[in-house]
Parts: structure tokens; C-alpha cells; sequence
């Protein structure tokens, strides 16, 4: 079966946001309020309409599908609010039925690339305390450089990778 990766479009968006809404539940389960989650899934029209309305603010927004289903997504800016000449990765996701496959090690490598043609050799990711992917990004060569607070709340480590 074959995987592409592409930009995401509008078209996306309502399928988008059902996924995440989905990977959230599935993810941080047990990590983040259920109130939270339930109300990622009780809002997928409301985000699905956001993702649309912020389609050109968000250009290296890319989805991975198969047999044109989204089964996963990966959002990069090369600027960080936070770190000085360093890309970000803000979401990296796969869905739970389909990981352990290598999608997530793909859409990081396609994120990477692009990343090193723009000159940036440095990539941050954060990733919330207790969320598996930690130990993904450890695998990958990342390197947990801080923690902050994920709405005030929730501990996210911090992971900086030399491109």
C-alpha cells in the first residue's frame, strides 16, 4: 500500500480534525483532563472550521495518507518562538492503528529535509511528560534540553536535534 505525503487543503479539514481529535484521546489518555479530550471530540466541526480559516498561516502543514486516508500529520515552522535558529516541529502524529510502521519516522525525515535545504541545522520538538513518542524522540537522536508547561498545567520536555 502506498503512502504520500503531501499539503494539506481545506478539503482536509474536517477529516483532519476528527483525527486528531482521535490521536489526542488515544495518546493522552490518562495524561490530560478527560474533559479535555471529550471536548476535542464533542468539537471537531468548530476545529475542523479553524484548520480551514488557518490554511495559509500554516504552510509546512503536511498529512500523510493511505489509500487517501489521513493516517497521520506533521505541522513545522522554521522559526521556534522559543529557541534562537532552530525550526520547531508543533505536531507529529500517526494514528494509533497505524503506528510502529515507520509513518512517524518518515514524516520526520520529509520535515528534516526540508528543513536542512532552508540552512537550519537545529530542530525542537516538545513532547508532553508520559506521552510514548518521548522515547520515539529519543530514538531519534533528540536531546531533552527543558521542560515548560503545557497549558499551565501539563509538563512537556523539551527536544532539540542537531540537523
Amino acid at each position: 500500500m502506498k503512502t504520500i505525503i503531501r499539503k494539506r487543503k481545506k478539503e482536509d479539514s474536517e477529516e483532519l480534525a476528527h483525527s486528531i481529535a482521535l490521536a489526542w484521546n488515544t495518546t493522552y489518555k490518562g495524561i490530560v483532563d478527560n474533559d479535555f479530550l471529550k471536548g476535542l471530540l464533542d468539537n471537531v466541526s468548530k476545529n475542523a472550521e479553524r484548520l480551514k480559516n488557518n490554511i495559509n498561516n500554516e504552510p509546512d502543514y503536511y498529512v500523510l495518507t493511505l489509500q487517501d486516508k489521513i493516517i497521520g500529520w506533521i505541522y513545522y515552522t522554521l522559526e521556534s518562538d522559543k529557541y534562537e535558529n532552530a525550526a520547531e516541529i508543533h505536531s507529529l502524529y500517526i494514528l494509533k492503528e497505524y503506528q510502529g510502521n515507520g509513518y512517524g519516522k518518515l514524516l520526520y525525515n520529509y520535515a528534516t529535509e526540508n528543513i536542512m535545504k532552508k540552512g537550519i541545522k537545529k530542530l525542537i520538538i516538545s513532547c508532553l511528560d508520559g506521552n510514548p513518542s518521548n522515547d520515539f524522540y529519543k530514538h531519534l537522536g533528540g536531546k531533552c534540553i527543558d521542560n515548560d508547561l503545557f497549558r499551565e498545567k501539563y509538563l512537556e520536555n523539551i527536544y532539540l536535534f542537531e540537523l
